[in-house]
């Protein structure tokens, strides 16, 4: 009885040391995958800014405009 007892229990303590590696490497695959996601979008941020650095100035400007149409908008709005 006790020969089976002692199976039993290096079974159980097998099966649950091999639950415990898949879950490390999958949790490492994770991280790898989520890493690489990663350096992808800081690329196309970098990417992005770039691209839009020489029309910083025009950007403002669009946006200044767009805030002082708002602004008359409004102003005709209250009155």
């Amino acid at each position: 009885m006790s020969e089976k007892f002692e199976k039993a229990l290096r079974d159980i303590a097998k099966s649950k040391h091999e639950g415990h590696d898949q879950f490390i490497k999958r949790f490492e695959k994770w991280g790898q995958e989520f890493e690489q996601k990663i350096k992808e979008i800081e690329k196309m941020n970098g990417q992005f800014l770039k691209d839009i650095e020489g029309n910083i100035g025009y950007i403002n400007s669009w946006f200044g405009k767009k805030g002082k149409q708002m602004e008359r908008i409004f102003r005709n709005f209250k009155s």
